[in-house]
């Protein structure tokens, strides 16, 4: 196991020079939430994207680091032969600290952080810094061990199973699969976030209704360039839970599932 999750980061690590800077995860304008990007529903991604960063996350977030390998380390100082304060487990969560700027410390290719009420150093490789999941929509979802669908299958998914993305890969997620081994997922499969599911939870804040002008095409991002995830019939009545980008944010009324309709395609009552 830990000569795959060794390879897989130095795939990782060696396909970035080579990925589009900072991808497609630019900030947009949330009415709700102010300034805050949406990672996973950007899509045309070239080579290799860290995930460090996106996930929906917004500029008033906390930083916080979750443990991506079996188990990690955390050290006294940013080096392996300092005083092991503890171990994290696969999944949990660790509090970066912080700069003046806001930004977690590094040092040595080190996140500083806290755990368990101590201040200690945790090696960068086995964590990332985001919480950004998806939830599989459809069943047998394939997951490749390279992001390429005519290699070999590392597993067949299940609807409504939810997976820790770690980095995209052209149009496929890296996925943090059981005991910490990385997969790979298209993009493609029906799948929501948890983007809006952790900002919209309980229907709070700008929440109003709409009801389609006619046949209107619900997309995965604020915008014509995002792809098609299905239609509205005129007349129908969906809720709007935000505008993003002059996009409105709206839950699929078949499907539960989040998508975005063009501002002049949905008459809101406000």
């Amino acid at each position: 196991m830990k000569r795959v999750l060794t390879l897989v980061f130095c795939m990782l690590c060696l396909s970035a020079a080579a990925a589009l800077a900072d991808g497609n995860s630019e900030w947009m304008y949330s009415r709700l939430n102010g300034w805050m990007r949406l990672a996973s529903y950007t899509g045309n991604y070239d080579g290799y994207v860290s995930v460090d960063g996106c996930g929906g996350v917004t500029l008033s977030d906390e930083v916080m680091v979750s443990v991506i390998s079996k188990s990690a380390s955390v050290w006294a100082e940013p080096r392996t032969n300092s005083k092991k304060l503890s171990s994290a487990a696969h999944g949990k969560g660790l509090w970066c600290r912080i700069d003046d700027q806001g930004r977690p410390i590094q040092q040595n290719g080190f996140y500083a952080v806290e755990a368990d009420g101590k201040d200690g150093w945790v090696n960068e490789d086995y964590v990332v810094l985001n919480d950004l999941t998806i939830t599989l929509l459809e069943s047998n979802v394939p997951a490749y061990i390279a992001p390429d669908k005519t290699s070999k299958k590392v597993g067949s998914l299940s609807k409504l199973t939810k997976y820790r993305v770690i980095g995209f890969y052209d149009d496929f997620y890296i996925v943090n699969l059981r005991d910490a081994a990385a997969a790979y997922i298209p993009m493609s499969v029906r799948h929501r976030d948890n983007t809006f599911d952790r900002n919209y939870h309980g229907g709070g804040g700008y929440r109003r209704e709409g009801t389609a002008y006619g046949k209107t095409t619900l997309r995965t991002g604020p915008g014509s360039r995002y792809p098609e995830i299905g239609t509205l019939k005129a007349g129908a009545a969906v809720t709007v839970y935000d505008v993003i980008d002059d996009w409105y944010l709206v839950s699929d009324p078949q499907t539960g599932e989040w998508a975005f309709i063009a501002p002049d395609s949905l008459d809101v009552q406000l």
